[in-house]
């Protein structure tokens, strides 16, 4: 990167917002000088030869790339990498859409157990979190000021709790990967999910996945995602008044009596006795 000269290149098809010091006021006393996301499209990358402040890069959706000196890294979802300040490097999209949330911070301020001396990379469940809060900040400035200040607050003090928390205990990628694929899953209980589709979101062979959740779960991927789908069926039997059927067709079982078969094995009672035995 030695022959490189500080450049942007960014797409058109690319979408990105920030906010800085002069939108936030409390953003200067706690040392964050910008944050912002950005979903990437077809090409992007930035290289910085003489970047004055640290940063903290995160990883949302997609894939992309990160270099600095000899290094190369590939940031997948979950991610985070620390630059810090004066550090050469260059990043961008490795995969078609890249999703990423930032946040760089004042070099003049200590940040202890946050920045080092050299570019680390890390796999965190923060990513997805201080995304939506930096999302909620950038919206909060559109609002009544007197509303948008008190939400604004809110979402400062969630960035600035997640900046500053403890390095979580390392996990393997494996079991970071898995749970990202189970994650997705869980948004969608009503589709027809298949080892096939699993395998392709870690990704993986089909063999693998199924080695994989024997190792990490016990059980096989479409065990799983059954006791997935009857420990949220349980929640709204408890926590809602919608029907049987409309449960079972949430998380995946729109024939009312195969869903009832299958929630009696599980929990011993059928779903009427279940929602019935319901403290008051």
């Amino acid at each position: 990167m030695n022959d490189k000269q500080e450049k942007y290149e960014i797409s058109e098809s690319t979408h990105q917002e920030f906010v800085d010091q002069s939108h936030v006021l409390a953003f200067q006393e706690l040392g964050i000088v910008q944050c912002g996301t950005a979903t990437c499209r077809d090409f992007f990358s930035v290289y910085r030869k003489n970047q004055q402040k640290h940063m903290l890069l995160f990883t949302v959706r997609g894939k992309g790339w990160l270099e600095s000196g000899a290094c190369r890294y590939i940031l997948e979802p979950g991610s985070c990498i620390s630059v810090p300040a004066y550090v050469e490097n260059g990043f961008g999209i490795e995969e078609e859409t890249w999703q990423i949330a930032w946040v760089f911070l004042s070099s003049d301020k200590k940040w202890n157990n946050v920045i080092g001396s050299e570019v680390t990379y890390s796999l965190t469940p923060a990513a997805e979190v201080i995304a939506s809060c930096i999302h909620t900040l950038l919206r909060s400035i559109s609002l009544p000021i007197d509303l948008g200040g008190k939400i604004a607050i809110h979402s400062v003090a969630q960035i600035e709790t997640i900046i500053n928390a403890p390095i979580p205990q390392e996990q393997s990628r494996n079991s970071i990967r898995l749970r990202r694929v189970f994650d997705n899953v869980q948004k969608q209980l009503h589709k027809e999910w298949n080892v096939k589709e699993l395998a392709s979101l870690f990704p993986c062979s089909e063999p693998h996945f199924h080695r994989l959740c024997q190792q990490y779960h016990s059980h096989s991927p479409m065990e799983h995602i059954m006791r997935m789908r009857m420990e949220y069926g349980a929640r709204l039997l408890r926590s809602s008044d919608w029907s049987i059927q409309h449960i079972g067709e949430i998380v995946g079982y729109p024939n009312a009596a195969n869903f009832s078969t299958r929630f009696k094995a599980w929990s011993g009672m059928t779903p009427r006795q279940f929602k019935k035995s319901a403290p008051a």
